[in-house]
């Protein structure tokens, strides 16, 4: 047997442009209804009857969980399509008392969550949603705010902290793009490493101050709490007062990498071997029939020739 279907007279009414049927019967499935806005008589019947269930739709989910916010602003988009204009935000204005930033923000939310996979992970605060999606934020950063149930008050700061991250990176790209194409080249090939082994590669105990360092082949450039390596090769001037006079005919003043090549040492076991620790401990550096001395010119050495 079927069921009668009860049927509600919805003809408009001078006063309030819907019949008292109609509003009863909303005002009961739906929660506080419509009625403030005084503009619903001067639409025609079917707008007016189509424009007033919305509003009361509205009405009822707006006191619902935040998460079908989603809906109020699907909603927004549909009554601003129905509206001539200029009168959409008249009647948000007057029966939600809604600014037009909140109204566009609700209808943002609708654009940005409209199609998304699952209601259940969005957050439940109509604010949080708003901003969500007023910022731009990716699908993992709203399931984090799901998650961990951000505030209005976190949202702001978190998705504040990642625009200034993003403007940080964005400024660092630019100057990037500047620069030549040697430059760029130059930093692909850079190399972060310690104080410690910027020591060793100059082959000192105590790191000299200044925030750039020079040997034959590379340039040190201090970067936080470590050192950018470029492999730069630049020739580094001697001057001739650098040579002892009384040394000049008996040894030379070498790159520690061509001293290396003579005793038959890699670069970094003779620069280890110089360091003043290492002359006290085991004496100075010999191989080949070369002997090996420090020198205050950094990246160099002296080499004198050791006679029979």
């Amino acid at each position: 047997m079927n069921e009668q279907l009860q049927v509600i007279d919805v003809q408009s009414v001078a006063v309030t442009g819907v019949s008292p049927q109609a509003a009863a019967f909303a005002s009961e499935q739906l929660g506080p209804m419509p009625g403030n806005w005084d503009g619903y008589n001067q639409l025609d019947e079917n707008t007016s009857q189509e424009l007033y269930g919305k509003v009361g739709y509205i009405h009822g989910l707006s006191a619902e969980a935040g998460r079908q916010i989603i809906a109020v602003g699907q909603t927004l988009l549909e009554m601003k399509e129905m509206l001539p204009h200029g009168q959409f935000m008249a009647c948000v204005k007057a029966e939600f008392g809604w600014s037009q930033p909140w109204a566009f923000q609700l209808m943002q939310v609708a654009e940005r969550f409209s199609n998304h996979k699952s209601s259940y992970d969005l957050p439940s605060s109509a604010q949080v949603l708003a901003l969500l999606a007023a910022g731009g934020a990716d699908d993992a950063t709203v399931q984090q705010a799901a998650e961990e149930r951000w505030t209005v008050k976190q949202t702001r700061q978190r998705l504040g902290n990642e625009h200034q991250r993003e403007r940080t990176v964005v400024q660092e790209a630019l100057s990037v793009l500047k620069s030549s194409d040697e430059a760029r080249r130059l930093a692909a090939k850079a190399e972060h490493i310690s104080t410690r082994q910027l020591m060793d590669e100059l082959g000192v105990q105590e790191l000299p101050k200044g925030k750039e360092h020079k040997t034959t082949a590379f340039t040190f450039c201090k970067n936080g709490t470590g050192w950018w390596k470029l492999p730069f090769e630049q020739p580094v001037e001697i001057p001739a007062a650098a040579i002892e006079p009384a040394l000049a005919s008996a040894a030379e003043l070498l790159p520690l990498a061509v001293a290396a090549q003579r005793l038959g040492k890699k670069t970094h076991t003779l620069r280890v071997s110089l360091t003043p620790s290492a002359v006290t401990q085991k004496g100075l550096p010999t191989g080949n029939g070369w002997e090996a001395k420090p020198h205050e010119k950094r990246g160099y050495c002296i080499v004198c020739e050791i006679q029979p």
